[in-house]
């Protein structure tokens, strides 16, 4: 699997590691971070969408928190 993550402060010039992390993080790594922060994305899409409906559920909530930091 290639690499390319830009998740952090520490990549090398501010573009992206391409190889491996500076801070140690492998491709898999980085894909699976991705994944978890486009699926946190568009759960909460939905949980915002819903707000003004009525719809709330604090595990939600809390998941889409704990999933982003």
């Amino acid at each position: 699997m290639s690499m390319f993550c830009y998740q952090c402060e520490q990549t090398a010039k501010g573009t992206g590691c391409t190889v491996a992390g500076v801070c140690g993080k492998d491709a898999d790594t980085a894909a699976l971070q991705d994944l978890l922060v486009h699926a946190a994305k568009g759960l909460a899409m939905y949980a915002h969408r819903g707000r003004p409906l009525g719809v709330k559920d604090r595990e939600i909530d809390v998941f889409t928190v704990e999933a982003l930091f």
